[in-house]
């Protein structure tokens, strides 16, 4: 059978559209077909390694439970709560660290970082302390925050926010670094102000790169939520489960585990359903 030798135009054409279906999302139905599956395998997995009572457990109950017995659990500590705590007090008081820090973050980190982004000035000063204090790890500076600010809530506010801080200005910062300048000169060119000039291109242009950074601060905050909860507190989820790991109490700590990572992929959830709002135009430009 003889080769057929496609024109340039028509060889660009079928080149573009495999490459649109290559990058075009799967339908929302499929997508949920899809997480659905991953979500049961791990289950499957789960409950092979710890037999649910229906054959012999490849894992031993106590370093892995059964998903049974985490449930059961979950009920029990829905009902008598945990070291005279209700899990609702535990998990609001966590959320009231980690949303607190986050919003800081979000309400000053980015602005800041836009800030950055468009005036070198600004970004000479502030851009030094930043980038000294990013590498430092927050956890070792749990003590000094515990006798500056003393054993409250503070103290563990603020080493989520000097974990999140950092990223979420950097982020942004880039995110205005990244916008073409031809776009910026040819609002200049047509007449418009410096206000207009942010409202209009280089805020749009960055918000991609800035809901990129809230996503991975996201899963950040929650873990170092964890490390805020170790030293000087008696209440919260992650203490829950550090509590529960010194007696050997598995199934606690598989409870207050999967209370984090729900409350991570929600949040998580709920930052994609803004940015897909906010950010509508984000992957559609050809």
């Amino acid at each position: 059978m003889a080769d057929v030798e496609l024109s340039p135009a028509i060889a660009g054409s079928v080149r573009s559209s495999a490459r649109v279906a290559l990058l075009a999302p799967p339908s929302t139905g499929r997508y949920r077909s899809l997480s659905a599956t991953s979500f049961a395998i791990m289950l499957m997995m789960w409950i092979g390694l710890t037999g649910c009572g229906l054959w012999s457990p490849l894992v031993e109950p106590v370093f892995l439970p059964s998903p049974f017995r985490v449930a059961q659990t979950f009920v029990k500590l829905c009902r008598m709560g945990y070291q005279g705590e209700t899990l609702g007090h535990h998990l609001l008081i966590s959320l009231f660290r980690f949303a607190t820090a986050f919003m800081f973050c979000v309400l000053v980190g980015v602005p800041v970082g836009l800030a950055m982004g468009m005036s070198q000035t600004i970004q000479a000063l502030l851009d030094p302390p930043i980038e000294i204090t990013r590498p430092i790890p927050k956890l070792a500076l749990l003590p000094l925050l515990i006798i500056w600010f003393g054993i409250g809530e503070l103290a563990k506010i603020i080493v989520i926010v000097l974990a999140l801080f950092p990223m979420m200005s950097i982020s942004a910062m880039q995110a205005v670094a990244a916008v073409s300048r031809r776009k910026i000169q040819a609002a200049y060119a047509l007449g418009a102000d410096s206000w207009t000039v942010f409202r209009r291109v280089l805020l749009p242009a960055s918000l991609p790169g800035i809901f990129t950074a809230i996503r991975v601060s996201l899963g950040i905050g929650v873990t170092m939520l964890v490390g805020a909860e170790m030293v000087a507190t008696k209440d919260g989820i992650a203490w829950m489960a550090l509590s529960a790991s010194d007696f050997l109490l598995t199934d606690v700590v598989l409870v207050a585990v999967l209370i984090m990572a729900a409350l991570g992929y929600a949040l998580d959830q709920m930052a994609r359903m803004v940015e897909r709002r906010v950010v509508h135009w984000s992957g559609k430009e050809s």
